[in-house]
């Protein structure tokens, strides 16, 4: 890409009358189709925008636009312009647990320090040693690494800057590579022990968490149409999470919308907790675990505290949590030798593409066989009611 060398323009804000009171002003040049620079002036509002300042931030996507043929106009714009950008345009896309994430770590870190920084000064060394002093962890401080790195990305692809490597492949942030916290791992002894301890519908919740290695988002989630009962043992296919208080349906495309299989004595379970369920009105949604107080999905979080941890600390379990569960079930995988391609499957990885293109979606008997190894134990004892 090349830059002509025309003039930067930082553009003018003033205050000027009017009937009743005032209003700024922006004053800027603007190149119409005659190549001819003329003068133009966009109003703001004093009680929408209280402060120059506000003004100035406001306008400089525009301005970026209008200085984007220029040298000065690739040195000059800040990381502000390219996270009001990335709002506009990468955000929404997002799922709503990382816009969560993200706009956290963009109003709480980024914005504080570099809303106003030209891209040109966001360097390695800059950054490096704004990282080092935040004061979280070493996975916090990674993620906002890894965020002014996507940001200078962006900035690339839309040649606000030259494009060439990301100065923040040179930061290294220590500690970003470890867990701060060891995840605890149960026995199939202590996972019963834990079912049994908990009253209903809890004690099902953890049952078909465990048993089918979901995350909790997913679990809380589950409609009874998700359910597949017409193969002998049944087949459950995750269609949508519920995180951060909203319910976010899941793309057919992701590994998370393959079958996975239901033991027929998990089915069996599950079968009697619906035939007890209360009739549901025509058109709501058919809740595997409706809160009866909202008719909705539980918090993960209420149930944590007030039943998991309590029936865990009762067992002598220390750092027991939701996703102690999902380790758990990978723990237990491994110990029954099952073969790591179908523990991917099962587990719906990330990484679940090169398997799949190898062992294909399908819901293969030997994912059938690996899930009933492990169900079996967890089951162990039990009758046709949780």
């Amino acid at each position: 890409m090349k830059f002509q060398r025309n003039r930067y323009q930082h553009g003018s804000i003033r205050k000027v009358p009017r009937s009743g009171g005032w209003v700024w002003e922006f004053r800027f040049y603007c190149t119409g189709a005659d190549g001819v620079r003329k003068p133009k002036a966009q109003i703001f509002d004093p009680v929408k925008y209280p402060t120059e300042r506000d003004v100035r931030l406001a306008v400089q996507p525009q301005l970026a636009a209008l200085n984007s043929g220029t040298l000065a106009g690739r040195i000059d714009a800040t990381l502000g312009t390219i996270i009001d950008r990335y709002m506009k345009e990468e955000f929404p896309a997002l799922r709503h647990s990382t816009q969560v994430t993200n706009q956290s770590l963009l109003n709480c870190h980024i914005k504080p320090k570099w809303q106003d920084t030209p891209l040109a000064e966001v360097t390695a060394l800059a950054v490096k040693q704004w990282v080092d002093r935040l004061p979280v962890g070493g996975f916090s401080k990674a993620r906002a690494r890894n965020m002014i790195s996507k940001l200078l990305d962006l900035a690339m692809l839309w040649e606000f800057i030259p494009v060439d490597r990301n100065p923040m492949q040179l930061v290294k942030v220590k500690g970003s590579t470890k867990r701060q916290k060891r995840i605890t791992i149960i026995t199939p002894e202590q996972f019963r022990a834990v079912v049994d301890t908990l009253p209903e519908p809890y004690n099902l919740m953890v049952l078909v968490t465990g048993c089918l290695g979901l995350r909790v988002s997913e679990t809380l989630a589950l409609q009874w149409p998700d359910f597949d009962w017409d193969e002998d043992e049944g087949a459950l296919t995750i269609k949508r999470v519920f995180t951060h208080g909203e319910l976010q349906e899941l793309p057919k495309t992701e590994a998370g919308g393959d079958p996975l299989p239901i033991y027929k004595e998990l089915g069996v379970l599950l079968l009697d907790w619906k035939r007890r369920q209360p009739p549901v009105e025509d058109g709501q949604p058919e809740w595997v675990f409706p809160s009866p107080r909202t008719g909705h999905c539980y918090s993960d979080s209420t149930i944590l505290s007030k039943y998991l941890k309590p029936a865990a600390v009762k067992l002598g379990i220390a750092g027991f949590g939701w996703y102690t569960l999902r380790h758990s079930y990978k723990s237990w995988l491994a110990a029954a030798h099952v073969n790591p391609a179908h523990m991917k499957d099962l587990m719906r990885h990330s990484d679940i593409s090169t398997t799949m293109d190898v062992y294909g979606h399908t819901l293969t008997t030997e994912m059938r066989a690996a899930n009933e190894l492990v169900v079996k134990q967890l089951l162990k004892g039990k009758g046709r009611r949780s």
